[in-house]
């Protein structure tokens, strides 16, 4: 049975605890080891369902579906519970993990090429380029890590340039785009973007 904990504060104890079963089925909510709620199905979690706890505040449940993205909300008083999916911090963090993802994987895959020549990696475009732009992506994730949204706009930028001159190059080859590879990239970039916001949200607080 899938479940998420959350705590009220910061570093608190996980008192809250949301499971379902299936595809958001039966679901859940329990404080402190006792039921305060349920929810039958999917259609009434999308629509959102409150809960008046013992110390006057309101918790709100409510599966919102964006683009590519599906989060489950978990509200107090009509802030995001730390580390639940509309948390600013949760999301930073998940953004810049795509930064230092793309930084490692460009470094491995370009010394892989380099030293062991690897064919396969040579002929997709992997070469001592993909070891720099790996470099230059972890220089950013430092910066992004530490809440800076120009890194993060700069990587998402560059980025994205970057598959859209592969893709440039393959058509003007004569090669077929890969899909897989455009979608790979879009979800990668999907939580970046996300991020750019979460660093707005965590300065204004």
């Amino acid at each position: 049975m899938p479940k998420q904990v959350f705590a009220f504060e910061r570093s608190g104890p996980k008192r809250l605890e949301v499971s379902w079963k299936g595809f958001w089925k039966n679901i859940t909510i329990q404080l402190d080891g006792e039921t305060i709620g349920t929810i039958p199905g999917q259609k009434q979690l999308a629509a959102g369902q409150e809960f008046q706890l013992q110390d006057g505040s309101t918790l709100k449940v409510q599966l919102v579906k964006k683009f590519a993205t599906t989060e489950l909300q978990v509200l107090r008083n009509g802030q995001p519970l730390p580390g639940s999916a509309s948390d600013p911090e949760a999301k930073l963090k998940t953004a810049y993990g795509m930064v230092f993802f793309i930084a490692g994987l460009n470094i491995v895959l370009g010394l892989a090429a380099g030293i062991f020549q690897v064919e396969f990696l040579q002929s997709i475009g992997i070469s001592f380029y993909s070891i720099i732009f790996g470099v230059v992506f972890l220089v950013l994730g430092y910066f992004v890590q530490r809440r800076s949204a120009v890194a993060l706009v700069i990587a998402i930028a560059v980025f994205a340039l970057d598959g859209i001159l592969g893709l440039v190059t393959a058509i003007s080859q004569g090669y077929d785009p890969n899909s897989g590879g455009i979608i790979a990239r879009i979800f990668l970039l999907i939580p970046m973007i996300h991020g750019v916001g979460a660093i707005r949200a965590i300065k204004k607080q």
